[in-house]
């Protein structure tokens, strides 16, 4: 419900009062992904149970986290029977360890990104006018879309290829001329042996279950930074809104226009700078890793049509779209904000500001000063997020398939 405060100015004051559940909204996909594994910024308190509780939930994910990849790694190092095994496995151990790189980059950074999660409701709570709240609703529904693409893509093909693959791949013979089902994630586990019954069973069922819990952290964590960079969009283009409309009422107000607008553009820019900081390095973790995920994808594509493999075909080429679908989105996100940072200072020179008196020139210039540095998200500072980082990656990605072909021949 939006109440009318005031009927008299034409810019009428408003109060959110579902701001919870616009909030909600926005942080619902990544709330439900990342509560289970523990990481999710916003719950908890400074008990001495809460904090036990806290720290022994994530020890134990991340030792479920490790039991599923470093048996993964060992195998692939030691046992892999050929180049090409290897080359097929490779792209599900880089995808788990960008998954723990998110996990801890959430737990060391957690007071950061609850700030900011805290931050976005309290903006939609003081949100002044029925049109910023529309602003903002329709940046959250931009947020959840690219979120919701990206999970029905990378679910459709990790939990096929994690369940129907292994059973429908060739049997492996055992020493007594027995056979069963390869598991998800070919392991060797040093210090036990895995091939009886019903243990092989139970850890063939453990291992779908792992995978899943670093899926749904990478996921969570993706619907987390699209959540708060296009609300940081918003931010941006409600500041800019108003810059369009800072002469419509006159001079009479002027002052407190213009103390609105650089109040609230500096809010956007400290925000940005906040989500900046706390997620940099998985930003170069995902660009950096994407790029080999997306090579060892496209090399199964290309060995499933070989062997006439249909099924792994699909699977294999839904895997690598999603991840496709995953660096353009974070890049056009990155774009989008780069891009509306810098909106507010182009507004800035259209508007008719020969006709702004002297005394707030100077407020006006700063806004121009500092929109000629856009915000951006960068790789841990070492390049920015953006259209063209995500043309990078495709061509890398490319130069890197075509080395592999040339070891596999």
């Amino acid at each position: 419900m939006i109440a009318s405060m005031s009927p008299v100015d034409n810019r009428a004051l408003f109060q959110n009062f579902n701001y919870r559940s616009d909030t909600e909204y926005m942080l619902r996909v990544a709330k439900i992904l990342l509560t289970p594994v523990g990481i999710w910024p916003l719950y908890g308190n400074d008990s001495t149970m809460y904090k036990i509780k806290y720290y022994l939930q994530t020890s134990i994910v991340f030792c479920l986290m490790c039991f599923l990849l470093v048996p993964h790694i060992i195998y692939t190092f030691f046992d892999a029977e050929d180049l090409t095994r290897y080359m097929k496995v490779i792209a599900a151990q880089i995808f788990s360890l960008l998954g723990i790189i998110k996990f801890w980059t959430m737990i060391i950074n957690k007071n950061n990104i609850k700030y900011c999660l805290k931050e976005m409701e309290i903006q939609y709570r003081d949100v002044e006018s029925e049109e910023d709240r529309l602003v903002m609703v329709k940046n959250a529904k931009v947020g959840r879309q690219f979120t919701m693409m990206y999970l029905v893509l990378l679910y459709g093909g990790a939990l096929p290829y994690h369940i129907i693959m292994p059973l429908m791949a060739d049997k492996v013979i055992k020493e007594d001329n027995t056979t069963h089902l390869p598991l998800p994630y070919l392991s060797d586990y040093v210090f036990f042996v895995v091939e009886d019954s019903p243990f092989y069973e139970i850890l063939f069922v453990v291992q779908i279950v792992f995978s899943t819990m670093i899926l749904s952290t990478n996921c969570g964590v993706y619907s987390l930074i699209a959540s708060c960079v296009m609300h940081a969009c918003c931010l941006f283009e409600i500041a800019r809104r108003h810059m369009e409309t800072l002469l419509v009422g006159g001079i009479d107000d002027l002052h407190e226009r213009f103390n609105w607008i650089i109040t609230n553009h500096m809010r956007a820019l400290r925000y940005v700078e906040m989500i900046e900081n706390s997620l940099n390095i998985v930003f170069l973790s995902e660009m950096i890793l994407c790029t080999i995920i997306i090579c060892f994808l496209e090399y199964g594509v290309l060995k499933e049509w070989e062997d006439n493999k249909f099924f792994g075909v699909i699977i294999y080429f839904t895997l690598v779209t999603s991840i496709f679908v995953n660096v353009f989105t974070l890049s056009t996100i990155g774009d989008r904000l780069k891009e509306e940072s810098g909106k507010i200072g182009e507004v800035s020179y259209s508007i008719d500001w020969y006709t702004i008196p002297t005394k707030n020139v100077n407020s006006l210039i700063m806004v121009m000063i500092r929109s000629n540095r856009p915000s951006t998200l960068t790789a841990a500072k070492m390049f920015d997020i953006s259209l063209q980082s995500f043309c990078d990656v495709c061509k890398t990605s490319m130069a890197y398939l075509n080395f592999i072909r040339m070891l596999t021949k």
